[in-house]
């Protein structure tokens, strides 16, 4: 009977799948939805690729991936879930349904007895050359910044970048991003305007690539300040994954993270590093999230998180998602109302290339650290703005925050 019901849920999967495929001018297009097989709730951040060519589901589960040309299969991964590798050849129109099935850690496949989590972090630091790119990467990347006032959107800035990245054995001041296109929308009320300047925008791939930028994390004199402690197992492209549980040990001059490393338990490779910042003395997290403030303005930080997520193919681990969020509270002195906002940064690479002979992005095209990603981007009107290019799709109610926006604009 099990057989059966199985032999039924992949026919309806095909059924479903007859027209989950679109050709438009050459382009390869799939459309859908991923689940959980077992609660049928909506999967954020699965991976969704051909193997070099991708893009993550939103918060709602929904993705669309568009490809040169037909692949032979699509791949979707996430924590915690089996890989489910679908054949191309059965897509062919409507908006497919993923179901993915939560994955098991079989007790005897590991061996933790008498292991310590920090030496396992330190082993994995000492492998980052082997198991990450040796040789000059040139991402192309689909960015998106949300601004939300008391849980209402206030700004919409996103864009296509290029992202250059020395192999991971060389020091990074090479590594930058351009702005290939972009586009806003901002809120013209005074009191939605965010006056503040925050660290971070288009660059996060660059200044939070921990794996990379040992200096922020991964440094045996930075880990003497943490205590490690491994908590469980799990599994990310069907592959066995350590987890280790770090916190602060000491009080210093600036602010630490406390998180979970995950580690391949066979390469040792890094692939999912989850940060937060610790709260507990605003003046340390203060100068570590903003950037510039009027004067007269009492900034108040509420939440620094880093989620970053690796992809290994072909032997090496890559850079795949990395997302930021950053939650403080605006007033002004001698006014009443306070205000709550949230900044979320998000960038998932769609593409790439690699190899000695790529060049790094020239200076007067790189993304200045200082200066507001949309500064350098152009109003939100065209439709059509993003071709053929993989995006993360908008949700529901961000693509109702825009129109909200919009009509806000068109009043004033």
């Amino acid at each position: 009977m099990e057989m059966v019901r199985t032999s039924l849920a992949i026919l309806a999967l095909w059924l479903v799948s007859l027209c989950a495929m679109a050709q438009d001018d050459g382009v390869w297009t799939l459309s859908g939805k991923v689940i959980d097989a077992k609660t049928r709730k909506p999967m954020a951040h699965v991976s969704v690729t051909d193997h070099q060519v991708g893009t993550v589901t939103n918060e709602a589960g929904e993705f669309v991936l568009k490809l040169p040309q037909t692949p032979k299969s699509v791949t979707f991964s996430c924590l915690g879930y089996k890989t489910q590798r679908l054949s191309a050849a059965a897509f062919d129109g409507v908006r497919v349904e993923v179901r993915m099935e939560p994955s098991s850690v079989m007790l005897d496949e590991v061996v933790v007895r008498g292991a310590d989590a920090k030496s396992l972090v330190m082993k994995a630091m000492e492998k980052i050359d082997d198991n990450y790119p040796n040789v000059p990467n040139l991402l192309r990347g689909f960015y998106r910044e949300t601004v939300e006032k008391r849980n209402h959107f206030t700004g919409i800035s996103e864009g296509v970048v290029d992202v250059y990245k020395t192999s991971y054995s060389k020091d990074s001041w090479r590594d930058g991003v351009s702005i290939l296109k972009g586009r806003r929308l901002l809120s013209q009320r005074a009191s939605d305007t965010l006056s503040v300047k925050l660290q971070g925008g288009p660059v996060l791939p660059i200044m939070l690539d921990v794996v990379k930028e040992r200096d922020v994390l991964l440094n045996e004199e930075e880990l003497k300040n943490y205590t490690f402690r491994y908590v469980t197992m799990s599994k990310a492209d069907d592959r066995n994954q350590y987890v280790v549980e770090i916190a602060p040990l000491y009080q210093l001059p600036y602010a630490l993270y406390s998180g979970r490393l995950y580690i391949d338990q066979e390469t040792l490779a890094f692939t999912r590093i989850e940060l937060s910042l610790d709260m507990s003395d605003q003046a340390k997290v203060t100068p570590m999230i903003l950037k510039k403030k009027p004067l007269g303005l009492r900034f108040t930080p509420r939440e620094l998180s880093i989620y970053i997520d690796y992809k290994t193919d072909d032997g090496v681990t890559r850079i795949n998602y990395i997302r930021n969020v950053i939650r403080f509270r605006c007033d002004w002195k001698r006014k009443l109302f306070k205000s709550n906002f949230t900044v979320t940064s998000e960038m998932v690479v769609t593409d790439r290339q690699e190899g000695e002979d790529l060049k790094p992005i020239r200076i007067r095209d790189t993304f200045n650290r200082k200066d507001n990603f949309y500064d350098q981007v152009v109003y939100f009107n065209d439709p059509d703005f993003w071709g053929n290019e993989n995006i993360i799709e908008p949700t529901e109610d961000l693509l109702k925050g825009i129109e909200k926006i919009k009509k806000r604009i068109s009043r004033e």
